[in-house]
């Protein structure tokens, strides 16, 4: 038994409210320092603990704990072999908490999305710079993509449409 009895419009809503900060300024983060900080990831965190403790069933919390804890083991072998970032990693379990299973393939193919929408303005924007000195560190050239930038928008557009599908 959840503590809150909101509706599925409300719950949804109050997520977008409370997550997107969170998940604009770890994009606008990564773009500019190619790092993502621990704060902004335990924000993520903190806020599905509550949100989910006042209105999801504990069988509920547990099995995205668990899809969680699943996303972190795996992000971490991507990132021991230095296929992947660490805060991008702690990013997507903090994200996956989100996610219900049934919604995982979803969030998927919308992550595939934004990381091609990402890769191609990543691209534009070094080419419309022409070499020229930035403080941006993802704009300069020969640097990694900050994957912070498409995990957010990915959920960002998950927990909004989320959101106006339930209103």
């Amino acid at each position: 038994m959840a503590l809150l009895e909101l509706t599925r419009a409300e719950a949804a809503w109050t997520t977008v409210l409370c997550a997107a900060p969170l998940l604009v300024a770890a994009a606008v983060w990564d773009l500019r320092r190619m790092r993502i900080p621990n704060w902004l990831n335990g924000g993520l965190v903190a806020i599905f603990l509550a949100l989910g403790l006042a209105i999801l069933p504990p069988e509920e919390i547990a099995w995205r704990v668990a899809g969680g804890l699943l996303v972190l083991v795996v992000g971490f072998a991507f990132f021991t072999f230095g296929r992947m970032g660490g805060g991008d990693v702690k990013m997507l379990a903090a994200c996956a908490l989100y996610v219900p299973l049934h919604h995982a393939g979803t969030v998927l193919q919308l992550l595939a999305l934004a990381l091609a929408l990402g890769l191609g303005a990543i691209h534009l924007a070094r080419l419309a710079l022409r070499g020229r000195e930035t403080e941006w560190r993802s704009l300069r050239k020969g640097a990694r993509f900050p994957m912070g930038l498409s995990i957010s928008a990915a959920m960002l557009a998950y927990l909004g449409v989320l959101a106006a599908l339930s209103s």
